[in-house]
This record gives structure tokens, sequence and C-alpha cells, in this order.
């Protein structure tokens, strides 16, 4: 081969040895393996560094950017199952303390109508059926009383949860 036709990188050949690979035989010198070792050109990086740093960068700032985006996307829905608890919530609270105000109503209702039997009753003869009419008004009383006293009790809980809540 001339010198205008040889390949730049040592190639193997008919008559030559592969590269970093000892002649067989004997003891040879240490010297003499080195000079059979081809010298390779200094290996280059492909394309521009810069521009790879540039697009690693960038690779980089999409990556974040996507990383960001669905983290807001998934806040975005957490936020949105928290208010819709937050109103199921409130309906519940409103519809206990309806209920409890109808309940409520209800008892004072049956108050009224107590007493009054109370006063139509009052022209009872004997002094036994009006103490046994007396506890028997007494009993229902005491237990209307509490029971409106523990619904009182129910409406405050109720409107200082609902005076808590931000909407």
């Amino acid at each position: 081969m001339t010198e205008d036709t040889q390949p730049e990188d040592p190639v193997m050949t008919d008559d030559s040895h592969p590269p970093n690979r000892q002649q067989q035989g004997g003891d040879q010198h240490p010297s003499a393996a080195s000079s059979t070792v081809p010298q390779y050109m200094p290996i280059q990086p492909r394309g521009d560094p810069n521009k790879h740093r540039q697009a690693m960068a960038e690779e980089k700032k999409i990556e974040d950017t996507h990383i960001i985006d669905e983290r807001r996307r998934r806040n975005t829905l957490a936020a949105a199952r928290m208010r819709e608890r937050q109103r199921k919530r409130e309906r519940g609270l409103v519809q206990r303390r309806n209920e409890l105000t109808e309940r409520m109503n209800q008892l004072e209702a049956e108050l009224v109508a107590l007493r009054t039997q109370r006063y139509k009753q009052e022209a009872i003869t004997s002094n036994e059926d009006y103490e046994e009419l007396f506890e028997q008004l007494s009993s229902k009383l005491e237990t209307a009383t509490a029971t409106m006293n523990l619904i009182i009790v129910e409406i405050e809980k109720l409107v200082e949860i609902v005076k808590s809540i931000n909407i």
C-alpha cells in the first residue's frame, strides 16, 4: 500500500497482527512489544459539547416542567375532592340541624298540649287524682325539658361547626 491509500485506523491486514496483541512465540523484550502497538488518534467528542450541555439542560427543564405540571394537576384534583367533601359535610350538618329543629318544634307543641290539658283538668274532684295527674305531667315535662336541652346543645354544636367552616 502507498502512503495516500493507507487507512488512518490500524486495521488487520493479511500480514499484520491484531492491535494490542503480543506476537506469539518465546519471551520478548518489553520494548519490542510496545513498539508493535499501533498509535491511535486521540478520541474526539462527537458534536459540539456546548450544544450537548444545552440540549441536556433543555431536556431537564422540560422534565421539571412536566413534574411541576403533574403536581399542580394532582393538587387541583385533591383540592376539588376536599371542597366536595366540605360541601357534603355542610349539607349533612344543615340537614341534621333541620331535623333537630323540627324535633324541638314537635316537643314544644307537645308541651303546649300538656299545659293545655293540665289547665282543662282543673275540675278534678279528689286530691289523689290531681297528684297522679301532676306526677304524670311532671314526668312528661321533665322528659320534654331534658330532650329540649339536648336539642339545644346539639344545635349550638352545629352552629359552632358551621361558623368554623371556611367557605
